[in-house]
């Protein structure tokens, strides 16, 4: 799991976290929150997690992002969500996670929000 890092306008460093297909827990789970977690020992202020290339994703799937909001959470930083794509979203509003993840329509979208 690759990690870009960039940063702001205000040079606050952000990584940005592409998934892919099927987000089902498990293995890929793992090396999400061990992602996290170096993340946070590299003092980066935001993780931006683009899902547009998510396809299905399942109970486990939604507990590695809540586990990863966590650990960035305690370590002050942020996790922000784009390219929702619509059945996600669902499971998402289903699930009252929408109301504690921040999510944004597009990757810059979530990048300017930063600024």
């Amino acid at each position: 799991m690759e990690a870009q890092i960039t940063s702001t306008s205000n040079n606050v460093p952000i990584a940005m976290i592409k998934l892919e297909k099927q987000i089902l827990g498990g293995t890929e789970a793992l090396l999400f929150s061990s992602k996290m977690r170096e993340l946070v020992a590299m003092k980066i202020g935001s993780v931006v997690i683009d899902l547009s290339s998510v396809e299905s994703m399942n109970s486990s799937g939604l507990g590695m992002l809540v586990s990863g909001l966590s650990t960035l959470k305690n370590a002050g930083s942020n996790m922000l969500l784009a390219n929702v794509p619509e059945k996600v979203m669902n499971l998402l509003t289903m699930t009252h996670l929408d109301k504690i993840l921040k999510i944004f329509s597009n990757v810059d979208e979530a990048v300017s929000s930063l600024n």
